[in-house]
């Protein structure tokens, strides 16, 4: 009895396996949602932003070397205009602040940046579950920061820059399907930055303008985390 029942057992799981192993032989992993239509949300990191870095893509800042870095995180919208070509909506903010104190007083700085931005995105042909691509970005931010220097013993002076710029950028990346319905990938982008004349204010009333900038060169590396609708 005891040789019927495990022969039963093993005809079982070897059929189940069979089975199994039939409707999945074609299977090797999730497949790119790369179509036309395919929508998806879009969320983004990107990690020290700062005053150092030659491009700014998706945000602004005004060099001033007393500032700190920044990260900037993003969220938007893909949509697929074509089976090869999405569009992608995003926002993007960053703040940043720090403290220095020590016998000769206090000092305490803080910048915002706030970017919109908008890529066309070029995919290639996918490798597995991989889909790399080529596109343009162009971007435009809004700058606010402030400067406060509290000597020992002294009344604070307070120092507020605001500006604004845009830039252009021509970048590259990929998205990996490591599970149905999510996708998580990264870019770099090579491109051209433009930093209008920021906006100085002082504590007596006085307003100057200072110099417009330009850059060309590599963004930071940006982490992208893809939910597919």
């Amino acid at each position: 009895m005891k040789t019927f029942k495990c022969a039963i057992i093993l005809f079982l799981v070897l059929g189940y396996s069979t089975i199994f192993s039939q409707a999945n032989k074609n299977y090797d992993g999730p497949k790119p949602e790369v179509y036309k239509g395919s929508q998806s949300f879009v969320f983004q990191y990107t990690p020290f932003q700062s005053n150092l870095e030659p491009v700014y893509v998706g945000s602004v800042s005004i060099p001033d070397q007393n500032l700190s870095s920044a990260d900037l995180f993003g969220a938007g919208y893909q949509y697929y205009v074509t089976n090869q070509i999405a569009l992608v909506f995003g926002l993007s903010y960053g703040t940043t602040s720090s403290s220095l104190e020590d016998d000769n007083g206090k000092t305490d700085i803080s910048e915002t940046v706030f970017g919109i931005s908008v890529s066309g995105n070029y995919h290639l042909t996918s490798l597995y579950s991989v889909s790399p691509y080529v596109g343009l970005n162009l971007n435009y931010g809004l700058y606010s920061g402030s400067y406060e220097d509290t000597p020992a013993g002294e009344a604070t002076e307070t120092i507020d820059y605001s500006g604004n710029g845009f830039g252009v950028a021509a970048q590259c990346g990929f998205d990996w399907y490591f599970t149905e319905g999510l996708s998580l990938g990264g870019k770099y982008a090579l491109g051209f930055q433009s930093l209008g004349k920021p906006e100085i204010k002082y504590d007596d009333g006085t307003v100057e303008e200072g110099p417009s900038t330009t850059m060309f060169g590599i963004s930071t590396f940006s982490v992208i985390l893809n939910v597919h609708l």
